[in-house]
């Protein structure tokens, strides 16, 4: 069932955002396979969705990536698209960010992308159709505003990253 139809990874979903993007990908016929940190959320956004898995895997764990996206081709095939939704929400001004806060945001934003697109790209770029890595994204990116000490920072490396990507 799985084989026939393009393959879609979608990390970090919840209710929100991250739950469109699987359902809109499972109605264009994509195969998806939705990822997030725990296992109970995602059976609750995921259920009813045709031609969806779900896996659990901290994406800041390059192991855990390498691992996920190993089973995700033995189950499904070989994916033609990411989207990377996962995000660290992490807010407060300098004095209320601890230095753990502070990286984990990045790891979360930028450490994670990079695990899945190091795994990812190099067969994406040598397939005959190529793929996609797209990522969500917050305006704090651009600008930092109050109570972004972290957020904006990791948002802030994603979007580098990712512009590295696309030219890469």
């Amino acid at each position: 069932m799985f084989m026939s139809k393009p393959v879609c990874i979608v990390v970090g979903v919840g209710p929100g955002l991250g739950g469109a993007l699987v359902r809109r990908f499972a109605q264009g016929g994509y195969a998806v396979a939705a990822i997030s940190r725990g296992q109970a959320g995602l059976d609750a956004v995921t259920e009813g969705v045709a031609n969806c898995r779900t896996y659990a895997c901290d994406t800041t764990d390059g192991r855990q990536v390498a691992e996920t996206l190993t089973r995700i081709q033995s189950d499904m095939g070989e994916p033609t698209a990411l989207m990377y939704n996962s995000g660290s929400g992490t807010r407060g001004s300098i004095r209320d960010v601890t230095p753990e806060d502070f990286m984990a945001t990045l790891e979360i934003n930028a450490l994670g992308l990079f695990h899945w697109a190091k795994d990812l790209a190099p067969a994406m770029a040598a397939s005959e159709g190529g793929g996609v890595i797209g990522v969500t994204g917050a305006t704090a990116s651009l600008r930092g505003k109050p109570l972004t000490t972290a957020f904006a920072a990791g948002k802030a490396a994603q979007r580098s990253l990712a512009q590295s990507l696309a030219r890469d």
